[in-house]
Parts: C-alpha cells; structure tokens; sequence
C-alpha cells in the first residue's frame, strides 16, 4: 500500500524502540506476523491474552505509542507484519476471526488486566475495528481479550483431523481457535469483570430481537466478518424482510471508504431500480451504533447455488450430443425433475431482469449463483447490488470466476460484463459445475466454461446453449442481441452459435505421458517448497501423515526414483514428516496418522540407496511398531477407538499387514488381529450411528463409505482374516461384505438422480471407494457376487464423471479414476481403461493452463496443494499407473495392487 509499511519497516521500527529501550529482543518473522519476545518474558501454552485493533493506514502511528510501553512491560507480543499484511487480516473474508488484530499482546497471567487497561488508557479515542472473537477492555479503546491458545502445539484428533484443543485443570476440553463470537472456557475467570465462563457455550447466541425500531430478527442467514445477514419480520405489516448489516472500518481503503460505501451504492441503485420485477426491493436503510443496515424484501430462501444443491442442475429442453461421447448433454432430463424447471426459463426471467435494470442505465457488477434467489413460485430475482454501478459511479470488485475479466483489469464498464456474467451464472445451473478459478488469467474461467461446453454439445450448439456461448464470446453485440432472444424466449435449436469455442486436446498415450512427467516437475518443485518455506509461516505447515503430508508425497515420489533428485527428496521427506508428526502429535492412524508414516520410513529405508537416508532414519531393524516419541504407542496396553479405515481399526490393521511385509516382525500380525477383533466387536456403521451432512437426496452415505464406513471395515477384515487364515474373521468380512453389496446396489440407483452430489462418487466417501472395497472382498473372500457388485458401481461411477468438478484423490476425479485402474487390471476390460481416459478429459476439460502441463489445483503447498489426498502427489498417482498400464497405489492392500514391494 502506497505510504505503508513494509515487512523491513516494521522490523525497523521494533528494533529502534528496541534499542531506545536498552532491550535486547529475539524476533520471529512470518508472512502475517512479526513476533517480538524481550528477554524473560514467559509465554504459556494457553491462556488469556489481549488484541490491539488497528486501521490499516493507522497501523505506525499505533505501534509508535505502544511499542515502547509493551517493551517497558517486558511482554511478548507479536505486530502485523506489513501494512500489507494487517490489510489481509481486516480484509473481512480470508480470515474474519482475525480483524483488526494488528498486535496480539502476551502478559504474565496476573498482569492481563493491568497491561489491558494501560493500553486502553493510551489509545483512549482511536477508531479501528471490532474484534469478534474478544472482549472489549473499554468502550472508548480498541484493546480486546479472550482465553485462547498462545504457544499451544497442533494436534490430531481420533479421527486424524487437525485440531487445536484448550485443556482445563480436570482435563475438560474446550475448542481453541477464534470464531466470529465470544467464547470462554467454564473454568476461566474473566480478568477484568470477574466472570466464570458459560458452560453452555456451544449454544448459539441469542439473535437481537428488533434492529433498527421495525425489524424484528427471527433467524440467521450468514454470519461473516464483514456484517451479518438476518431474515426478519416488520412489524409495521408484518412482510418478510432481509436486514444486511455493513461493520464499519472493515475493508478500509487508503481513502478511508470501508465497506459501508457498499451499503450506501445499493440503496442508491435501488432507489433507481424501484418498480423493476425481479429486483429485490428497497425497505429501509439506517444506522445502528457505527454500523449500517441495508432492508429489502424477502423474496426467497434459496439462491441459485442453493437451488441447484437442493434440485439438481437446470437441464436444457434441446441438448445437442457431441459425437465423441455416448450420451445427450442432458442424460436423465425427465428424472425426478422438478416440473417447468429448464434452463430456457430460468435463461429467460434471468435475461428479461438484466436488459431491465440496463434500461434504467444500471450495471449489476456482480452476479452470480449467490446473488440469484429463486423464489417459491419459481421465479428468479436479484439481490446484492452493493457493486452496482449508475450515473458513471461504481465500485470495483466483482466475483472471481463469473464476473468479467474486464472488470478486474480495471476497464470501463459495459453492459457487456453482466451479460458475460449471465452466460457464467446459468452455464453453473446447467452443469452444476463451479466456476474454475486456478490462475492469475482473470479470462480463463469463461475459456474453460467454453470448451466444457464443446465437450458436451459440439463445437456449434444451437437452443439456449448456444445462447449461452455467444454471451461468453467478448462480443458485445453478439451477447446483446442473445439476451435479447432470451427475454423473448427464442431458443430456437436451428440457429447455432457462431462463437468460437475452443477445443480440449484428444486424449492421447503421449499426451497422457506429458501430463504424468510435467505434474512430476510440479510436484518436486512442491516438494522442495515443503521442505524449505512452509514450516516458516504461521500456518499449521504440513504434518507427517499420508493423507495430507509429507509421507503421502513421500509414497509417490518413491514410484519416481529413476528421476534425479528424487531420491534426495525422500530422503529429506522422511525426517521431515517424522517431526511433523510430532509438532501435531499424530494418533496412530493410517492415513491420518504414525502408521501410515511407519510404513513410508520403511519403504524409503529399503528403497533408497545405502548412505541416501539420515543415520537416525536408514536402519530397518531399529524401527519400533510406531515411533517412540507418539502419543499414542502401539503396546501391550493400546486398544484402538474407532473402525475406519482413514484413521481407526481397519487402517491400523491393514498398515500392519504392510508393516509385517517390509520387517517380518510378527508383532503386526498380533496388532492386526486386535484391530479385527476390534471391528468384529462394534455394529457395522449405519445412517443412524453415522449420519451424514448432505441428507438422502445427495446419494452421499459416509456410514457406507471407505473412508469412515462399512466398505473400510470390509477391507480389513477379508485381508486380514485372509491373511491369518481366520475363519471367524472371514465369517465377518463375508456377513459385512453382503451388506454392502446391499448398500452399494441402493446407492448405485441414486446415482442417475439430478440431486446426486459429486461427492457420492468419491473414493473417501462414495461409490468409488465402495468399488475398491468389493473388489477386495470378490478376491479375498472368493466370491464373484462381490465382483459383479463392484463391477455395478463402477458403472454408476463412470456415468458420474461428466458431473465431478474437484480433480483430486480424496473427493474428486483421480479417486474415480484410480479405482477404474484397479477394475481394468483385475478384469482385463478394456471398457474400463476407456473410462479411464474419459477422467482424463473430464480433468484437461475442467483445468487451467495448456493440455501438456494443466494446471489442477491451486499452488500453495501451505494449504497441501502437493498432497496424496488434496493435491498433485494423488494426482499424479492417477496419471502414473495410467501411463504405465497399471503399477502400485500408495497403501493398497490387495494383492495384486500393494505398494509394498
């Protein structure tokens, strides 16, 4: 920010007070923050600390009136560590529960009160943000305070998940980590009021019951950084209102305008836009305190994004078939459709609303899925107009992905933008699909919407498709005259597009080879990154797990040890998991935890060339059942908490199997009897002591599932009483493996509904993962029932594909794709390696970047961009054994397909 400072600056000036002081300070530099610590300053794990809120552009000012009193403290503290930086934190959407947090302030316990009252003395007057997650010290001074974690590590919860937990004296636990409201731990006593924290917290706060004289709050619609979002009652006629609040001084400018400006810009369109049928109308705008409140009528619960969830996709009444595929453009159009809901109506209320607010000489700015409702009686209307431009004033802004790339280049508005915007908006209710938002090209999102077009209806589509293509086309007069047709309802099927659509590249062997070797450059590159940037921001940083860390990249790099400098990547990933593994204290799981680590140690121990490994991590014979330093050990004392397979169990029992293949120790096989036993001992999973989050109509049944379900279960139980020769293990895997079947048959006829989410051909919690299992059981248990079965899923999954956005292993196209893999060199059908590649187009058609190097998931390995489950290591996995005809998948535990060399 001009006239801001930088991360030097701040170092600058902590130094110089530093040094005016006579204090000699240690200081710690992270991407956020810069921590400052004077000598003898005692920080505890958890406890109550104090936050300074800042304006952005008053962040100097601020640290030069209390730098120099923190210092005279003797307190740890820790300051924005930029302008820059503070503007992310007050920014309200990247990490509400941190506004205005420009210090964050570290007293010995029994000073918080008086060091919390001294600064509020000195900054007594000052303006800045409300902190949401805190109390306020005074009303005139922006100082806060809550019970938190202050140098409290990370840690892995049962199920493998990270978490950060406050303990109190008897052991209760209490969630760490801010949110948008005050929490406090029963065991707590408030420093300044005296008060015990609430031991109903996680009760949901009481709504204010009447805002602004009339408004009277019944529910919630979001709760966010940057204002609420209330549904309530006005009590002059009773009518059905939205009341939008705007916090004031979040998101402030250089020129100090914040986002109540929004707020003012959308009464004024509205007041413009009064009488428009589809708009939402204005009711009432009014202040409260230093906040504004924006009223408009209430016309619908669901927006678009919503809608599609809850009804599927809008289906096109004329699909053009593309002749390389097998199927219309809109396969199942007639099942269990919600009657007259079709993407030309939908396209034309859409169409019809648009060319009026632009008759009235206004621009929307900012449509998409979210600022769509669809009212109860079908109709379609627009909300949210705070980036709405008239008159030649607008904001900038829009919303990544829908609006024009014009407007983020900063160029003069068009009416151009919302119809480019309209095509964006109705291609997601036509497919159901996000926008894809992978690069820094503001342009690339309407290019990918383009060729995914093309792929399903050819390169010329006529009917509403085609419409739809000429809005996208960055001709305004050809997108003019397609609204135009829209709002008249001309869909005529015989007039084709006569935009250029671009064409995703055949799927190819060498194409396919290209891929697999460019996501290898991308993952080394990842890796390294790993190894040297993450562990220094502020982040969680990437633990030792598979799932999610350094042993699941580990795993993958090790089918790549002809490449050089792979062998020294896995040589420093091996260490470098071991201690992530201890920084979040990792349960005992496979995926998510010290097992799965166990056997990539292992793994890299016997791979690797002599001398390659440090000498704490070369010698097989010295490796213990888990890592000593674990939490949880594996001895005589252990009994495991749950069945899963992701953490629980099934994957513990399995992974010993795969330990017990690397070091012959028979103390695996003595672990993986227990957790049968274990599994054998508890009910199978069902809807009732699982439930799920999508509800029925999602086809989603995690309790079914591989990853947490009844297919994990399945998994361990065939190899592993196969494995000990176990008939009573075996009678379990057979009874369990019948009820999936049951299952899977149940779920794989959901699968054609339009309600059917992507998630439910998943690997983690969908069909795919369901296919793998029953594989295993069909060769284990020596049934070809279970064979058949997986044979059905997997078609259900391969019908599924055109409808998977997500590219990764976890929860997206690579799981499907991988367990195609499996089916195609179990069965040797052809049938299924071509479905294969179909995954493979549906990734090229749904990436960013040219066909050779496509660009999958964003690059931020800070966020496990390079993961086995999230990111490039699971795809590449994808990749790898397509090129290669088939190969190893990491942890696999069938025979045939075992990682385990």
């Amino acid at each position: 920010m001009n006239g801001g400072l930088s991360p030097q600056d701040v170092e600058r000036l902590i130094r110089k007070h530093a040094a005016e002081a006579g204090v000699e300070i240690g200081l710690k530099e992270g991407v956020t923050w810069l921590g400052v610590r004077p000598p003898g300053a005692h920080v505890v794990e958890q406890g109550w600390k104090l936050h300074v809120s800042s304006r952005t552009r008053a962040l100097a000012e601020t640290a030069e009136v209390i730098v120099p009193a923190l210092l005279a403290e003797g307190c740890a503290f820790k300051m924005a560590a930029s302008t820059g930086a503070l503007a992310r934190l007050n920014d309200g959407t990247i990490t509400p529960s941190s506004i205005g947090k420009a210090f964050t302030v570290y007293p010995e316990q029994d000073r918080v009160r008086a060091v919390g009252l001294m600064l509020a003395h000195l900054l007594r007057g000052r303006a800045a943000p409300r902190v949401l997650s805190d109390r306020r010290v005074a009303a005139d001074a922006p100082v806060y305070y809550r019970y938190g974690p202050i140098d409290k590590p990370w840690g892995a919860d049962a199920q493998g998940k990270l978490v950060m937990t406050l303990t109190g004296p008897d052991g209760e636990e209490f969630p760490a980590l801010a949110t948008l409201r005050y929490r406090q731990p029963a065991w707590a006593v408030d420093p300044f009021t005296g008060e015990p924290g609430a031991r109903d917290w996680q009760r949901p706060p009481t709504l204010t019951t009447r805002l602004g004289d009339y408004y009277e709050i019944d529910s919630g619609i979001v709760h966010a950084g940057r204002g609420d979002v209330m549904r309530a009652v006005d009590v002059r006629d009773g009518s059905r209102v939205i009341v939008k609040q705007s916090r004031a001084l979040v998101d402030e400018g250089d020129d100090g305008v914040d986002t109540r400006l929004r707020v003012r810009n959308e009464r004024r369109v509205l007041a413009v836009l009064e009488g428009v049928d589809g708009v939402a109308g204005y009711v009432d705008h009014f202040r409260a305190g230093t906040d504004e409140f924006l009223v408009t009528r209430d016309v619908g619960r669901y927006n678009l994004a919503d809608d599609v969830m809850e009804n599927g996709r809008y289906l096109a009444t004329y699909a053009t078939a593309h002749p390389a595929t097998h199927s219309t453009a809109d396969p199942g159009a007639t099942t269990g459709r919600v009657p007259g809901r079709t993407l030309e109506k939908l396209a034309r209320q859409l169409a019809t609303v648009i060319l009026a607010v632009h008759d009235r000489g206004v621009l929307i700015r900012d449509l998409n899925p979210r600022n769509v409702v669809v009212a109860p009686d079908g109709s379609a209307k627009l909300i949210d107009l705070g980036l709405a431009g008239h008159n030649g004033l607008y904001l900038p802004g829009g919303t990544s992905g829908y609006s024009s790339a014009r407007q983020f280049r900063h160029q003069e508005p068009t009416t151009g933008d919302d119809l480019l915007a309209l095509g964006t908006t109705l291609c997601y209710a036509w497919s159901a699909l996000p926008a894809v938002v992978l690069s820094k090209d503001v342009d690339e999102p309407r290019r990918v919407a383009l060729r995914m077009i093309r792929a399903r209806c050819g390169e010329a589509p006529g009917g509403v498709l085609g419409l739809i293509c000429d809005l996208l086309g960055m001709n305004d007069v050809r997108a003019q005259q397609a609204a135009q047709r829209m709002a008249a309802g001309d869909f005529s099927a015989t007039r084709r597009t006569r935009t250029a659509l671009p064409v995703s590249a055949p799927v190819t062997d060498a194409l396919i080879e290209e891929i697999a070797a460019n996501l290898l450059t991308d993952l080394t590159g990842q890796t390294r990154r790993v190894l040297t940037e993450v562990p220094r921001t502020e982040q969680v940083g990437v633990d030792g797990c598979v799932y999610r860390g350094g042993a699941g990249i580990g795993m993958e790099l090790l089918e790549h040890l002809e490449t050089p400098g792979v062998p020294a990547l896995v040589a420093e990933l091996v260490p470098f998991s071991r201690r992530g593994a201890d920084v979040v204290r990792l349960g005992p799981g496979l995926w998510t935890g010290r097992t799965g680590l166990d056997i990539f140690r292992l793994s890299a121990a016997q791979r690797l060339a002599p001398g390659i490994l440090p000498a704490a991590d070369a010698d097989p014979a010295g490796y213990p059942i888990t890592d000593p330093s674990a939490v949880e050990t594996l001895d005589a004392d252990w009994k495991p908490e749950y069945s899963d397979l992701v953490s629980g169990a099934s994957g513990i029992g399995l992974g010993h199997l795969l330990l017990h293949d690397l070091d012959r120790r028979p103390d695996h096989l003595d672990i993986a009897r227990q957790c049968a036993e274990h599994v054998l001992a508890n009910a199978m999973p069902d809807a009732d002591s699982q439930p799920g989050l999508l509800g029925a109509a999602s086809g989603v049944e995690p309790s079914t599932a591989r990853g947490h379900g009844l297919a994990g279960t399945v998994d361990a139980l065939a190899v592993i009483g196969s494995r000990l020769a176990d008939d009573t293990i075996l009678s379990g895997a057979d009874e369990r493996a019948r009820e999936l079947v049951r299952r899977a048959d149940r779920l794989a006829a959901k699968s054609a509904r339009p309600t059917t989410a992507p998630l439910a051909a998943s690997w983690c919690q969908g069909l795919a993962g369901i296919t793998t299992s029953l594989l295993t059981a069909g060769e284990y248990l020596n049934d070809p029932a279970y064979t058949d079965a997986a044979r059905r899923t997997a078609d259900a999954c391969i019908a599924l594909i055109p409808r998977m956005d997500k590219p990764t292993q976890c929860c997206g196209l690579s799981g499907i794709g991988n367990t195609l893999i499996d089916i195609a060199v179990r069965e040797g059908d052809d049938r299924y390696w071509r479905a294969a590649r179909a995954v493979v187009a549906q990734l090229l058609v749904r990436s960013a970047g040219p066909a050779g190097h496509p660009l999958f998931v964003r690059d931020d390995p800070g966020e496990y961009s390079a993961s086995w489950a999230y990111g490039v290591a699971g795809i590449l996995g994808f990749f790898r054994r397509l090129s290669r005809g088939g190969g190893p998948m990491a942890l696999a535990v069938s025979s045939s397909l075992s990682c385990v060399p």
